[in-house]
């Protein structure tokens, strides 16, 4: 079955064989058209289908590929990534950032291949290049340079790893390019199938619109006669209805005329009862009215005689809450008052007592203090006069050794700093570490005492002697720090400023340290000293 239409269609181009249908008057057209069948039609729809699905498979190969050369891929480039000092929680990602970028341009590229696009310029044709060699690279270093040595032209390539890691990218890329040209044509297609499916639809569309249009004309010219008879029929009616309308006013006017006498005298009667009607009902509301003035008056007066009581009511209301109030605040300014008067009562019983307290603990207290003070003057006396004795003895007994060491100076010096020396090491190795182990670990505060007291005569006797201070060599044998060290020489240089008595004991200690020794003193004090070690 062909169709024609009188305006021009979108359609591709007519065959020269195309002849209009028999009996059927083709009308003038600018050029000539071609009339799309429905055989045609629907062989354009399954086509259109068909080369649908064909895109979409493509595209789905396409991401199948790309997909699969990304995983493909992956455990090379990664290994590649690794081997070149990259951690491998991050060089996983080299590769699938190289290929999805690879995926995205090619795939972008095919998109607007088939939307009948240009190729983009420059920077997308370096990104795909790029991106794919880069890719194919690194997937295939260990079979260029098995060597791993690197040169322009490899020298010992790995043929069959080469071809073998070479297929997916190349795959990829060639896919990607035979895709582009085959979106092309299926754009190219696709857009003339539809064209042909466009224009037997805009066929279509013509013959129901010229269907249309005869059915309407149609329609119009049977309404028009419809019309035509309606007008003649109203006409015949009207002018039987102007007739029968004469005769109805005539036989009207001779009934008028009797009515008007009838209607005459009963309008006087009417009259008539209508004024004594009226007279009437004006009585009936003037009586209402005085009725209802009345009425309202009372109301009026009940409802000031309401608002009155009203009025008095809440006065009285308003007198009674006055007189509450000012009783309740009479109230409480009494017992605010009885509160005051018992609290300042309480507070100056409290002051008394607090005041007598005070006075009995200040006189017991001074009696305590002038009894500890008589007390603490004795025990200073007597500690004052066995000090002074002491020191008198101790004075002349320093004095004696000074003269007796003072042609011996120059031997005792040499001697007393090396005596020092060991002393002070086998002492202080020895002390702490004993003291330590004895205690689970800690020195008790006692010794720790004796060994400040121990270092502070030393440092005393080393300045005394005008020898150098070695605080390192002081601290390793205490086995302590130069924090600690430095403080025990501040408290010597102090204590020999302001203490007499203590430079005197260093002296005296000297003095002791440089007398002779026995051998067998010296033997057994060795002895014992290794019987320690042990």
């Amino acid at each position: 079955m062909t169709i024609t239409v009188d305006k021009p269609v979108r359609a591709t181009p007519a065959p020269a064989a195309r002849h209009p249908a028999p009996g059927h008057v083709q009308p003038a057209a600018p050029a000539a058209v071609h009339v799309v069948s429905r055989q045609e039609y629907e062989a354009a729809q399954a086509a259109v289908a068909k080369l649908t699905h064909l895109g979409q498979l493509i595209t789905r190969s396409l991401m199948s590929i790309g997909g699969g050369a990304l995983i493909f891929t992956c455990i090379n480039v990664t290994l590649f990534a690794m081997s070149h000092d990259i951690p491998g929680w991050i060089a996983w990602m080299l590769d699938p950032m190289a290929s999805l970028a690879l995926i995205t341009v090619l795939y972008v590229d095919g998109v607007l291949a088939e939307q009948g696009g240009e190729r983009a310029g420059t920077w997308p044709f370096l990104l795909r290049w790029f991106a794919g060699i880069s890719t194919w690279l690194m997937n295939s270093w260990t079979s260029l340079y098995p060597d791993g040595v690197f040169a322009l032209i490899p020298k010992h390539p790995d043929a069959g790893g080469l071809l073998l890691h070479s297929v997916a990218p190349f795959l990829l890329i060639t896919m990607a390019e035979a895709s582009s040209g085959y979106r092309k044509y299926l754009a190219r297609r696709l857009g003339e199938l539809r064209e042909t499916a466009q224009a037997f639809e805009d066929q279509q569309q013509a013959t129901k619109t010229e269907r249309e249009r005869r059915t309407r004309e149609e329609n119009e010219r049977a309404e028009r006669d419809r019309r035509e008879a309606e007008q003649a029929e109203r006409e015949d009616r009207r002018r039987r209805e102007e007739r029968e309308h004469g005769e109805r006013l005539e036989r009207e006017r001779m009934r008028e005329a009797a009515e008007v006498a009838r209607i005459a005298s009963q309008t006087e009667t009417a009259r008539l009862r209508e004024q004594a009607e009226l007279e009437n009902a004006r009585a009936q509301r003037e009586a209402e009215k005085t009725r209802a003035e009345r009425e309202a008056e009372i109301e009026r007066l009940r409802e000031a005689t309401a608002l009155e009581n009203a009025r008095a009511l809440r006065e009285a209301e308003r007198l009674r809450i006055e007189r509450e109030n000012e009783d309740a605040r009479l109230r409480r300014e009494q017992e605010i008052e009885a509160e005051k008067l018992r609290i300042a009562r309480e507070n100056e019983d409290a002051r008394r007592r607090s005041e007598a307290e005070r006075e009995a603990l200040r006189i017991k207290a001074a009696g305590e203090a002038e009894a500890a003070l008589m007390l603490a003057e004795e025990q200073v006396r007597q500690q004052q006069a066995a000090e002074q004795e002491r020191l008198a003895k101790e004075a002349a007994e320093v004095e004696e050794k000074r003269r007796k060491a003072e042609g011996r100076a120059a031997a005792r010096q040499q001697r007393l700093t090396s005596q020092t020396a060991r002393t002070s090491r086998s002492t202080s190795s020895r002390v702490p570490s004993e003291i330590a182990s004895q205690n689970g670990g800690s020195v008790p505060r006692e010794v720790r005492s004796q060994l400040r007291e121990q270092a502070e005569r030393e440092v005393a006797r080393l300045m005394l002697e005008g020898s150098e201070i070695d605080q390192q060599a002081i601290g390793e044998r205490y086995g302590k720090g130069e924090t600690w060290v430095g403080d025990r020489v501040r408290s010597a240089k102090k204590r020999l400023a302001d203490d007499t008595e203590f430079e005197l004991a260093v002296i005296a200690s000297a003095l002791e340290d440089e007398m002779p020794v026995s051998d067998e003193t010296k033997n057994g004090d060795d002895a014992a000293e290794a019987g320690a070690q042990e």
